[in-house]
């Protein structure tokens, strides 16, 4: 049960400082693969719990529903049970590993009970039960017990530490000996199996962990804003437009409210909790100044029916000295599906009332996270490298990497400046910090506060401008020039160019764009089409910018280049079998960079509002844009492969076969520019000695890495006169690339219009089958498909099927990309041919870069 809540006893900055640190300890533990540190896997050794209701402990000898049971014990209210803080989730539900058990009012049974069994398991709640549940036992705690179940616990240690959040503070925090808190015992069996990373385990693992959870996490309803940890919806009877509306109840701003509108002593506000929560406190707040709106009787019901139960009646005498804070539930021990506060009357007969906002907290909650069984073979298929581990290897990763995203949301906000905030300013600390997360920025899709900050930061940092510009556009000479670029070496009848010249300042008094339109401004410019009865509204103003990505990233891979910022990778004309045979990027020769710099703006209003760009850059060129940490052999390989194996291959290649190839001191950019590296007296280059090879590949791969620099640094320089660079530190360069160029929309019908057949009928059963899986997948799922047979992850690209093998049974499909074919087996059934397509999309590709 991780609750975070905090240590009164540690002043809130001495607490925050203990976060960052365990923080900078856990991002050493990622990069160097080495265990977390002890207090964020902390278990405790045992926790005690009681019965919530009457009700009967059926303990098992495993955490199955169907195991054998080794006992039964009829609780009272005074039952007692001790478990292992090791809790266990799997798709029965939730458990409990018992350890001791006793009833306090038994003569007989004054001491707790030693279990016989080392194993012996009780479910706490089942994980398909209805929202009615009540947990079968709630743990016993100083802040949630009652006086009289405080006087039956008289061994029960004061303020002991059972929470990971607690032990973090105690450990890092800077307390005086004297004044540390006592913490409970550790499990010390638990926590080395928390801590435990395995031998082959990298932070790439941790990347595809985090990206499968992510898939698979429930959206939060922001409409439902600070309650929306523990409750499902929330209602009201009515409310006042604009002011008065309900998610003022749960903005944590107190200076909004919810104001009704309706007859007196009618106005109710209703939550629908999620499964079993059990209410720690629930209380509303109000503004004195409010007067004759403030509520006066209030009665908090647990239904909405007749069948109701009161569980509290509430009457105030306001006066000047009043809190503001109205405490309507306490340490409740039940769940209750549905919670509604009645509000009978107000002060001075007040017809309307006014709610400043509602804060809720719960001891328990039903949501699961991840359980064990989640990390079966049917989650993991897009996933090939998690294969090798087990579902309780993953789990327990899950549960460490929860903790870190958990501990790392409570202080993101003092993590990210401002927009144009210098990080000059920054504490040492916090500095350190976010130049260590660059390299575990696949792990933020857990973060549940980001997108948050990232939306505040592109609010606060938005410059409409005040009129809307008209840019005349001749599309005519634009097509004109992208039928044959090289009658023209200046490509001023572009569109590119044209909007390009457009846009700019008339004069030195007129103001640059900025380019930060806010996402409400649909429209950035008016397109007027020369000889096209066309009026832009909108619609040209869209086509401008798809015009645009056409001419810098053609999708047609026959046609020439139409303008000369971008070239086709070297893998476009691979044909090695190779996976990104549809990706381009910056001309290494091109030199215009304020046209690079205008480009990064144009991705940036593109981030920003609704319209996307759609040019197709490889993996290493988002990461360099992103500012994220990049590979040779993984991420250049997204753009030269062929290179990145030869280069990779002279370390082990013996002495005969580099002979036989003939090496010398020379090489090729992306653009075909031989580049000398050393040369002799006539600048001719030297042989490639044997025993120099690694400096040779060494020097290769640091040419290779730099040769777009200058573009890059332009189009970056671009990006981020738009994009605050703190929103760039909280994406991944996925989400980055989303949401510039738009997800890939691949339909079946699209798919079928650029599907041909070769010695295979359409009405095969074969083919049959194939649409039947396709029209089953997702669109990420047909997105990879495109790329297992094609190499290329968007359409338009033609595909062609043809019969695969007949042997052995349902084999995995095959693919040829250097000719978009796919070889299609015979399969039993639909069923299993489409799991074999999917399994060849995820996890039969030579270069797997996605995941």
């Amino acid at each position: 049960m991780d609750i975070m809540l905090d240590n009164p006893r540690i002043p809130a900055a001495r607490r925050r400082i203990s976060k960052i640190r365990c923080l900078q300890d856990c991002l050493v533990s990622l990069r160097d693969k080495i265990p977390f540190p002890s207090c964020l896997c902390y278990v405790p050794s045992e926790i005690e719990y009681l019965a919530p209701a009457k009700t009967t402990w059926k303990l098992l000898k495993s955490p199955r529903k169907n195991s054998e049971v080794i006992t039964e014990f009829i609780t009272t209210e005074n039952s007692r049970l001790i478990a292992s803080g090791e809790e266990l989730c799997n798709s029965d539900g939730k458990w409990l590993r018992v350890l001791k058990i006793k009833d306090c009012c038994d003569p007989a049974n004054q001491e707790f009970k030693q279990m016989q069994s080392e194993n012996c398991w009780l479910l706490l709640y089942s994980n398909r039960s209805s929202t009615e549940e009540t947990p079968a036992a709630v743990p016993v705690s100083d802040d949630f017990a009652s006086t009289e179940k405080k006087k039956l616990n008289p061994y029960k240690k004061q303020g002991s530490i059972r929470s990971w959040q607690g032990v973090v503070e105690e450990t890092y925090a800077p307390i005086l000996k004297k004044h540390k808190a006592h913490i409970v015992l550790p499990d010390e069996t638990a926590v080395a199996r928390l801590r435990k990373t395995e031998e082959t385990w990298t932070l790439e693992h941790d990347a595809a962990l985090v990206q499968l959870m992510s898939q698979n996490v429930p959206k939060d309803s922001e409409g439902l804003g600070c309650l929306k940890e523990y409750v499902e919806a929330l209602g009201v009877s009515t409310y006042s437009p604009g002011e008065g509306e309900s998610s003022h109840l749960t903005d944590n701003d107190p200076s909004t409210y919810w104001e009704t509108d309706g007859s007196q002593g009618q106005h109710w506000i209703r939550l629908n909790m999620k499964k079993g929560t059990i209410i720690k406190l629930l209380s509303m707040t109000v503004d004195l100044a409010d007067d004759n709106y403030l509520p006066e009787e209030i009665v908090v019901l647990t239904a909405e029916s007749e069948n109701f139960k009161e569980l509290n009646n509430i009457t105030i005498n306001w006066s000047s000295q009043s809190p503001t804070e109205i405490k309507l539930l306490e340490n409740l021990t039940e769940h209750y599906a549905t919670i509604t506060i009645k509000i009978k009357s107000c002060k001075s007969h007040g017809i309307d009332t006014r709610i400043r906002g509602l804060t809720l907290h719960c001891l328990e909650e039903r949501c699961l996270g991840f359980d064990e069984d989640f990390f079966s073979a049917e989650h993991l298929v897009r996933y090939p490298m998690l294969q090798l581990f087990s579902p309780s290897v993953l789990y327990r990763r899950s549960i460490v990497l929860q903790r870190f995203m958990t501990l790392l949301d409570s202080v993101i906000n003092y993590l990210v400046p401002c927009w144009q905030v210098s990080v000059v300013s920054f504490d040492q600390h916090v500095e350190s910090l976010k130049a260590g997360l660059e390299s575990v920025r696949q792990l933020l899709l857990l973060s549940k506060k980001r997108m948050a900050l990232i939306d505040t930061l592109l609010k606060g940092s938005a410059s409409d401008p005040s009129d809307r510009k008209i840019v005349y556009i001749n599309r005519h000479a634009a097509l004109e020039h992208r039928g044959n670029p090289s009658a023209s070496s200046d490509y001023n009848n572009t569109v590119f160019m044209q909007l390009y010249e457009g846009l700019r300042p008339r004069d030195r008094t007129s103001p640059p764009l900025s380019y930060r339109w806010s996402a409400q401004n649909e429209q950035w410019w008016e397109c007027k089409f020369i000889s096209e009865g066309i009026i832009d509204q909108g619609g040209g103003f869209r086509d401008s910018l798809t015009d645009i990505a056409e001419e810098l990233c053609p999708s047609d891979p026959d046609v020439p280049m139409p303008l000369p910022y971008f070239i086709r990778a070297p893998n476009q004309s691979s044909e090695d079998g190779n996976v990104n045979r549809d990706v381009f990027i910056p001309n290494p020769a091109c030199l215009d960079l304020v046209k690079y710099e205008w480009i990064g703006q144009l991705m940036g209003a593109c981030f920003r509002g609704k319209e996307i760009l759609i040019v197709s850059l490889s993996q290493y060129i988002w990461k360099r844009l992103f500012g994220e940490s990049y590979s040779w052999s993984q991420d250049f390989a997204t753009v030269d492969s062929a290179e990145v194996k030869i280069i990779d291959n002279l370390a082990k290649m013996d002495h005969e076969t580099f002979t036989a190839a003939g090496r010398s001191w020379s090489m090729v950019l992306s653009d075909g520019t031989s580049v000398n590296i050393k040369v002799d007296g006539q600048g001719n280059p030297v042989p490639l000695a044997y025993e120099d090879r690694a400096e040779y590949a060494s020097k290769v791969r640091e040419i290779r890495l730099s040769e777009c620099d200058k573009q890059l640094k332009a189009m970056r320089a671009g990006l981020l006169k738009v994009i605050p660079e703190a929103v760039l530190d909280l994406l991944t360069w996925q989400e980055l690339e989303s949401r510039i160029c738009g997800e890939p929309e691949i339909t079946v019908e699209s798919l079928k219009k650029n599907t041909y057949y070769s010695l295979i009928d359409e009405d095969d059963p074969r083919i049959e089958m194939f649409w039947s899986a396709v029209k089953n997948f997702s669109n990420e799922d047909r997105s990879h498909l495109l790329r297992f047979i094609t190499g290329r992850r968007r359409l338009p690209v033609s595909i062609f099927i043809t019969a695969g093998r007949i042997s052995p049974i349902d084999p995995l499909p095959e693919s040829s990309t250097c000719c978009n074919t796919l070889h299609l087996p015979m399969y039993t059934n639909e069923k299993i041919a489409e799991e074999r397509l999917r399994y060849a999309a995820y996890n039969c590709v030579s270069i797997d870069t996605d995941e």
